[in-house]
């Protein structure tokens, strides 16, 4: 009966043998020198819900505890999962070679090795983004751990446990190439970081020289993508905090919810979101606020944010698909052509990788993507920095144009400038040449109006016609300086104090004595102080009043009335002329203007344009009342000065000259 039971035992130790030695992976010399051997196919794996399997339970088989032939890259781990991955390996007998198992992605939070030496003492070893980098056996960058392998199958428990997205592969290196594919790695990041450098270098210089805000964008971009694909190559736990493995886990979490929402910035700056559908640019800046506030939640340690933004990653990347494809076809933006085709590389090769990490798509070798990405991303960046190249030349050459039609209009204000000092110059030479002539003219006419000569009917009609000739020119000439006075600029003469009273006494001699015997004038009985120019307030006044003279009857009466109230002083002038036609009321005080019935009337089209400006100058204006068969009707309202305390007046309203 004990020779029995010693048989069946004997049977049962040389098929777990034998079952052993079937499903172990038999490594070759040659292998794992210049690329990694894959576990695929080789690992057996149990899922641990409860999380509180021990590896004795495991080996034992105690609990429920059941393997089944797996493949771990299509699980995604989830918070609260644990998986047990078992696998045996031997190498050909011969070999000495030193090996190591390599974990991909690197950002795999907790590891645990065992294995099981022939004593039966277990051994663990323990790596991970939860553990530091100085603790590690093998200090690369890639998370590996060395395995003894022997001439018999030697078999590895790994128990993984993760928040991230990870397709979890195990591939075998040979410590050499492991160490060969280290060298490799870091010497791409290195030419990686120097291509990004010299990229952000020119764009910096764009900016300075562009002044375009989309070169800081996407200088920032490069640097933000440079330190993503750095941090999930494992540079985080190596480089950045070997001591700190908390903070190299968040950072990878961090860098990429950071790199999204610079990418969904850049991309709504780029492509000009706003100008073309202010919807789309709303989304794309939502985008970029969701992702700034999942990079906040994951360096605060939540977990779940990384999940979140990569599916709000793919729908942007999609987004951002649909909205370049309809640019071009919609709107014909074929500028964007070059830059839209490289972006779309860049977008698709990162949703691509988003959906493998989120076990949405199955490789059957994930971990290339380990080097693909990078690779992939340095070679879209280099033409996306082509088409941006391309811009800032198209940038200049609008620039160029622009200055050129600046130089021209500026070549063009010179010459019309030099015009305008040239006739300013005229105009001064002749309105004094002319002044001249009509002041003696005037007063020989004056004379001979006063010598017995003058008492003779033939002679006075004679003397009247030359005194209103040499009135209305001289009134001509003044509004002609004034007039060129108030085009160049507002002046700002020296401002003071005056009583608008005295200004309208001043006007009551302002026509022929024939004239002036139609003009009735009322003024108000207490003082009227205003700050200004009186001389320019006479000029606005009398303009108004030699308009109601021109433009009425000979025999009409013509009335001139003052008020003064609520802080404003007002001329109300009214003659008995023909209405002015609706049609040319709004053009009445523009410079020139002359209506239709008063082609037969001498002036300027001055008049009434200088009222206005002189009386806006003062903080007032003119203004047509009324115009019909009873009369015309304008007002003059100027501003008065307010009193200080005890009835004096003030100054302090100078500014409102000019």
């Amino acid at each position: 009966m004990k020779r029995n039971r010693c048989l069946v035992l004997i049977a049962g130790m040389a098929l777990w043998l034998i079952s052993l030695c079937s499903h172990a992976l038999v490594l070759r010399s040659d292998q794992g020198l210049k690329e990694p051997v894959s576990l695929l196919g080789q690992e057996e794996i149990f899922i641990d819900t409860s999380g509180n399997t021990s590896i004795e339970d495991i080996i034992s088989a105690r609990g429920g505890v059941e393997f089944i032939a797996g493949d771990t890259r299509l699980g995604r781990l989830r918070a609260g999962e644990i998986y047990w991955i078992r696998f045996s390996l031997q190498q050909e007998p011969g070999t000495l070679s030193q090996w190591a198992i390599q974990i991909f992605p690197n950002w795999v939070d907790d590891v645990e090795v065992y294995r099981r030496d022939a004593s039966g003492r277990i051994s663990v070893e323990r790596l991970g983004d939860q553990q530091p980098f100085v603790d590690r056996v093998i200090r690369s960058s890639m998370m590996a751990f060395p395995v003894v392998v022997g001439s018999s199958p030697e078999t590895y428990y790994v128990r993984v446990k993760t928040h991230g997205l990870a397709p979890l592969c195990l591939h075998v290196w040979q410590r050499a190439g492991l160490e060969r594919a280290e060298a490799s790695r870091m010497a791409f990041l290195s030419a990686f970081a120097g291509a990004i450098g010299v990229m952000v270098l020119m764009n910096l210089i764009f900016w300075v020289w562009l002044r375009n805000g989309i070169y800081p964008v996407y200088a920032l971009f490069l640097v933000s993508m440079f330190v993503a694909v750095a941090s999930m190559l494992g540079c985080a736990s190596s480089l950045a905090f070997p001591d700190a493995p908390q903070v190299a886990d968040r950072f990878v979490d961090t860098s990429s919810c950071a790199l999204m929402a610079i990418a969904a910035v850049f991309a709504w700056r780029f492509f000009d979101y706003d100008s073309y559908s202010p919807r789309a640019a709303w989304f794309m800046k939502a985008a970029a606020v969701a992702f700034a506030a999942m990079a906040i939640l994951s360096a605060c340690g939540f977990d779940a944010a990384i999940h979140v933004a990569a599916y709000l990653q793919i729908t942007v990347g999609f987004f951002n698909l649909g909205f370049v494809v309809w640019l071009m076809i919609r709107h014909r933006a074929f500028q964007y052509l070059l830059a839209a085709i490289v972006f779309t590389c860049v977008n698709l090769s990162w949703t691509f990788y988003l959906l493998v990490l989120l076990g949405l798509v199955t490789m059957k070798h994930p971990f290339i993507l380990e080097s693909w990405i990078p690779m992939l991303q340095l070679a879209n960046l280099a033409m996306l920095n082509f088409a941006v190249a391309s811009r800032s030349r198209q940038a200049e050459l609008a620039l160029r144009a622009e200055r050129k039609r600046a130089f021209d209009s500026m070549k063009v204000a010179k010459t019309a400038l030099e015009d305008r000092v040239r006739q300013r110059e005229f105009v001064a030479v002749v309105s004094h040449e002319f002044r001249t002539p009509l002041a003696v003219v005037d007063a020989v006419a004056h004379a001979l109006e006063l010598s017995p000569s003058g008492r003779d009917e033939a002679v006075k009609r004679a003397v009247g016609k030359i005194r209103k000739a040499t009135r209305r020119l001289a009134v001509l000439i003044e509004n002609i300086l004034q007039d060129d006075a108030l085009e160049v600029g507002p002046s700002r003469p020296a401002a003071r104090s005056f009583d608008l009273r005295d200004v309208i006494e001043s006007v009551r001699g302002v026509g022929l004595p024939e004239e002036n015997v139609r003009l009735s004038v009322e003024t108000v009985p207490e003082r009227a102080m205003c700050v200004g120019d009186p001389a320019r307030i006479e000029m606005a006044i009398r303009n108004l009043i030699q308009n109601a003279l021109k433009y009425s009857p000979p025999d009409s009466a013509v009335s001139v009335r003052c008020e003064s109230g609520a802080g404003f002083f007002s001329v109300t002038v009214c003659n008995r002329g023909e209405p002015i036609p609706d049609a040319e009321r709004s053009s009445l005080f523009e410079r020139y203007f002359r209506g239709a019935t008063s082609s037969q009337v001498p002036g300027s089209g001055l008049g009434l344009h200088i009222s206005r400006t002189i009386a806006r100058q003062h903080g007032g204006d003119v203004a047509l009342l009324s115009s019909d068969a009873e009369g015309t009707v304008f007002r003059l309202t100027v501003p008065l000065e307010p009193q200080r305390q005890g009835g004096k007046g003030s100054i302090g309203q100078a500014g409102l000259l000019g």
